[in-house]
């Protein structure tokens, strides 16, 4: 009888733990979306989420045709972290998104910004989202090769921290660093800016994490 009880209450605390983990990682069914829409993601960003560098797609359109969902798109080029975590209450009250999806920081690698105060601003951009009921997933940064390789370095140890703020907000990671590896042919010719392969790569890594 003893051993019985004990599994019943084993069985109970591995079920909690699953749904206050699915609560956490992610929208689900059980999501409370408030006024949002569900079926509506914005992409938050820099160039790489912007249509630059010649590439004939989004990652965002991308990511609406593989989904079916309606996918906005507000990345900016050379936009930091500090300029994410500056709009997000009006892209917020604008779209009403289900879904907020952040790849900042590549400019504030390169532009030499502590990884500290960029940590605070993604901070900032994912506790807005969950103040409005938004789901956020943040990603990890994408490898830099060719004349941006010297700041690879640097992008790895922002990406450890990435990481560490989504286990602490209870958000979905959008690993980028882990689906890119070490291929640099999905890159263009900067070494920084992903080609159509790697954009998909993006999408789709973003897909999974909703």
């Amino acid at each position: 009888m003893k051993r019985i009880f004990s599994c019943l209450a084993r069985l109970a605390c591995v079920m909690t733990f699953a749904i206050f983990w699915n609560g956490c990682e992610g929208g689900g069914s059980s999501h409370d979306f408030g006024s949002n829409d569900s079926n509506v993601a914005v992409c938050m960003g820099d160039s790489i989420t912007a249509l630059e560098g010649g590439n004939s797609t989004t990652y965002p359109a991308l990511l609406a045709a593989s989904t079916g969902m309606t996918v906005y798109n507000e990345g900016s080029g050379g936009a930091t972290s500090s300029d994410g975590a500056g709009k997000i209450s009006s892209v917020l009250s604008s779209y009403k998104p289900g879904y907020v999806l952040i790849l900042y920081g590549a400019n504030d690698v390169i532009s030499g910004t502590g990884e500290d105060d960029c940590i605070a601003n993604l901070r900032s951009i994912i506790t807005a989202a969950k103040n409005n009921k938004s789901v956020p997933v943040v990603a990890t940064l994408t490898p830099m090769y060719g004349s941006h390789s010297i700041f690879d370095g640097s992008t790895k140890t922002l990406n450890v921290k990435i990481r560490q703020l989504a286990s602490e907000e209870g958000c979905s990671v959008a690993d980028l660093e882990s689906a890119f590896g070490t291929d640099s042919s999905y890159f263009n010719g900067d070494g920084l800016h992903p080609n159509d392969a790697g954009l998909k790569i993006i999408a789709d890594t973003f897909a999974g994490a909703l």
